[in-house]
């Protein structure tokens, strides 16, 4: 693994960059909260942790073992329909964050085995 963070950004046009994982505190800081941004850990990697950052909530997927796993912040399980970088899609309430809460859960995925028995995870 190597701690690499692809940041996407949509404000209102796209732009990426990658960031070492230490470094994204400062990035997180430096985007407007109305700014969509898209952050993966480790990007193109079989063990990799997916982030996304939207004005009112964030969400955390990992890939483990093949399986996509969505972190579970509540039990209900009612599938909304959100906006994630302008498109609409469909996603279990209980997996919807606060905002804060993805990039903190992307700072302690550098132990993918802490986060992972840290939290919550359901199958995709």
């Amino acid at each position: 693994m190597s701690n690499i963070v692809t940041v996407e950004i949509w404000d209102p046009s796209y732009r990426h960059s990658k960031v070492p994982l230490s470094d994204l505190p400062d990035v997180y800081r430096s985007i407007p909260p109305n700014v969509s941004m898209g952050l993966t850990l480790d990007d193109g990697e079989e063990d990799c942790v997916i982030v996304t950052v939207e004005p009112d909530f964030s969400t955390v997927t990992a890939l483990r073992d093949r399986t996509f796993y969505n972190l579970q912040f509540s039990e209900d399980s009612e599938v909304v329909e959100i906006l994630v970088a302008g498109e609409e899609i469909t996603w279990p309430k209980g997996c919807l964050l606060p905002r804060e809460t993805g990039v903190q859960v992307l700072l302690k995925a550098e132990d993918r085995e802490e986060v992972w028995n840290l939290y919550t995870w359901v199958e995709q």
